[in-house]
């Protein structure tokens, strides 16, 4: 879709921006974008973590964080009916906060793009690793040259680039689990593998497990308010979380059940792993690979956006150097941190239980409910305004205000003609102010969940004791399950993979029993 400029995410309210693009993307073309950003390299790792969890405490996660995925996304819509201006995180923050705020913010969310971002640049060199399953290629070589196929992508700088080939995204990530499916099924199960009804591990794996559930559910936030500019119809996005989550509990669970029940705890923590030594593996890669392509493209995009000071749509030379010379900076940025945390699995564990949980368990929650005070407080003043004017408008030397009357027919005759219409002596209009409650969240509309009137005011008291319970448990869950993941990730750092090791061993000699180590 053709846009004549496209807004600056992540900017400050004072900072201007570009024009707001045209409302060309559909609810349902929404939902497979946000199912390209948010389903993907997670999943390759949630069968491990569900052997971690057991199958009791692995299922109640994967439900509880993509509902409360789904929760949370609500509330930003409800951040969005309130004020609907809002078009970025760190406009939301200050608008809310103050410019102590947009600071805050813009770290969290920089940071979690970035280390996205360096976890996708992981698992593409993971991905060249098994094309080259005959001959080792180590991770430092391999991640190297997956920036170099990159960079080019990293090159597109509006959504309306990528929209499109979400939908490729999202089926190329479907038919490479399907694939999976299909194919270990012919894979022998080791001997040593077992099966657990609750945790089997200590009580640092089993956190870091829920990091990699919230790792792989999270999503959607970062770039929310950029989403909501290009939707067609904003009163439709309910309809979008109504198709995506279904569509991704299925899918995480489904493949984290399947490869749990067939391998346990031998299941590879980067399940592509699993694929035999064929025509399969290239396929099943090559697949992942481009997904991970677009998934890097679409953040890598919100990123920059952030710092870049042309429109995305501006084709001038001095734009592209300058788009250019960032997407080098992120991308070396991103190649040094992906070596110095070689595995996936506590990579994308630890980004999880800090950035993601974060993301979805504070700073939802924290807006809608100031977004809801400072909307109520305007509501009020305006009424209050009102008021004075009209109380200003009724002084007694001032001339009063006249209404119409009833209307009255008199009849004289039976004909037309002599029947007559006319209305009766005018009377004195006296409206009565009165200072009314704000309209409540979650009311009766039929529209959207948030109730008929589109501006709405201070949410429902039960609606504000769940904001404060969200948050009370973001306080102590992200502190908590941070702890565990950065404790697995160091143990792991300075044991199992230390920095620019060569990574693990996923050539078919190590597999079938030959050298194994980093």
């Amino acid at each position: 879709f053709a846009m004549a400029g496209e807004t600056t995410p992540l900017i400050g309210a004072a900072g201007g921006g570009v024009p707001l693009p045209k409302r060309n993307v559909s609810w349902w073309l929404l939902a497979f974008l946000i199912l390209g950003e948010i389903a993907g390299q997670g999943v390759f790792a949630l069968p491990l973590h569900l052997g971690r969890l057991g199958w009791v405490l692995g299922t109640a996660t994967c439900f509880v964080t993509l509902f409360i995925n789904y929760c949370v996304l609500l509330m930003m819509y409800g951040v969005h009916l309130r004020y609907p201006t809002i078009r970025s995180q760190a406009n939301a923050a200050e608008t809310f906060f103050g410019a102590s705020g947009a600071l805050g913010v813009r770290l969290v969310v920089h940071l979690y793009l970035f280390t996205i971002l360096a976890a996708y640049l992981n698992s593409l060199g993971r991905t060249i690793m098994n094309f080259a399953y005959e001959t080792r290629v180590c991770l430092p070589v391999a991640t190297a040259g997956a920036l170099v196929v990159v960079f080019p992508f990293a090159q597109l700088r509006s959504y309306k680039d990528i929209t499109a080939i979400s939908l490729l995204s999202f089926a190329a990530v479907v038919g490479c689990i399907t694939l999976i499916m299909s194919e270990s099924s012919r894979v022998p199960v080791p001997a040593n593998a077992s099966w657990s009804t609750w945790p089997p591990l200590g009580i640092t794996d089993t956190l870091t497990s829920i990091g990699g559930f919230f790792f792989a559910s999270g999503g959607g936030q970062c770039a929310f308010f950029e989403y909501l500019t290009e939707l067609d119809d904003t009163t439709a996005y309910p309809k979008t979380l109504a198709l995506s989550t279904p569509i991704l509990f299925f899918l995480y669970y489904g493949t984290a059940a399947i490869m749990y029940a067939r391998f346990g705890d031998a299941v590879p923590g980067f399940l592509l792993d699993v694929l035999p030594f064929n025509a399969t593996r290239w396929v099943g890669n090559t697949l992942f690979f481009f997904h991970i392509i677009v998934s890097f493209t679409i953040l890598n995009t919100a990123l920059l956006r952030a710092y870049a000071t042309y429109s995305v749509t501006d084709d001038s030379p001095a734009a592209r150097r300058q788009w250019a010379s960032m997407s080098a900076a992120v991308l070396f940025s991103a190649y040094l941190l992906t070596n110095v945390c070689g595995l996936f699995e506590d990579m994308t564990a630890a980004v999880g239980a800090l950035f993601v949980a974060t993301t979805v368990l504070v700073i939802p929650p924290a807006y809608l409910l100031a977004a809801s005070a400072k909307r109520e407080t305007e509501f009020l003043q305006e009424i209050d305004a009102l008021k004075d004017q009209h109380d200003g408008q009724s002084d007694p030397s001032s001339p009063p205000k006249f209404a119409e009357g009833r209307v009255f027919t008199i009849k004289k005759g039976v004909t037309p003609a002599e029947t007559q219409t006319f209305r009766s002596p005018v009377t004195k209009q006296k409206p009565e102010m009165t200072r009314r409650s704000p309209p409540k969240y979650a009311g009766s509309g039929k529209n959207h969940p948030f109730g008929k009137d589109r501006r709405l005011g201070a949410v429902s008291a039960f609606v504000k004791v769940s904001l404060y319970a969200l948050l009370l448990f973001g306080f102590v869950a992200v502190p908590a399950l941070t702890w565990g993941a950065v404790s697995r990730l160091v143990a792991d750092a300075r044991s199992v993979a230390p920095p620019f090791s060569c990574g693990p061993c996923v050539t078919q000699q190590c597999a079938i029993g030959g050298d194994a180590g980093l």
